[in-house]
């Protein structure tokens, strides 16, 4: 798999969760929603995991090629430390002796990056810039996959700071919604942050 091939099934990802996401608010004739607060929640948050998924597989996958001389999408070479001789190679030595590599976390894919590649690049200057962005994506991540009291704590927070007011009982759909006061024009905080990944994934692509 090329790097842009990684790019394209990432956007592809995210098209897929929107068409689902805009599935959830459907309306009827009388302009009432088709699902119930409940379902429109259920779908919105499970589609968020998968947005969430893509991101890690995107990555994976880019560190992979890279790992293992893959040519960027502009056919820049990327500086490596390390030659494992093919994909399967280049993943056991990120594994190690743990069972997977945790891509949610900001800190420990620049600790990687820092390991395998010259600078850390290209994955620290895009990884780098977003790091408080991606922190609050794992959170938005972690209280739709499981809702306990130290998730709900942490989304109520995010939620609060985003919007400059206190926020109690929130639900991931009430972020996801909301409009982003920092962006021009009506965009949404799932736009915003679609829009970041978006970018850095390209930056990446691109090196």
């Amino acid at each position: 798999m090329a790097l842009g091939d990684s790019l394209l099934a990432f956007r592809t990802s995210v098209t897929e969760v929107r068409r689902y996401i805009a599935i959830a608010f459907e309306v009827d004739a009388a302009q009432n929603y088709v699902y119930d607060e409940r379902q429109r929640s259920f779908i919105t948050d499970s589609a968020f995991i998968r947005i969430f998924i893509a991101w890690e597989s995107f990555l994976e996958s880019a560190f992979l090629q890279y790992m293992t001389g893959a040519a960027s999408m502009d056919g820049r070479a990327v500086l490596g430390y390390v030659t494992p001789i093919d994909i399967s190679h280049a993943n056991n030595m990120l594994t190690g002796t743990q069972q997977y590599v945790d891509w949610s976390t900001p800190s420990t894919v620049l600790k990687l990056c820092g390991h395998y590649f010259v600078n850390g690049n290209p994955f620290a200057t895009f990884i780098g810039a977003i790091v408080s962005d991606l922190q609050d994506l794992k959170t938005i991540r972690n209280a739709a996959a499981h809702l306990s009291t130290n998730t709900q704590s942490r989304l109520d927070g995010l939620i609060s700071r985003k919007k400059g007011q206190v926020v109690n009982n929130s639900s991931v759909s009430d972020l996801l919604f909301s409009f982003d006061p920092l962006a021009p024009g009506n965009v949404t905080f799932l736009d915003t942050y679609l829009t970041i990944l978006d970018v850095a994934a390209e930056g990446i692509s691109r090196a």
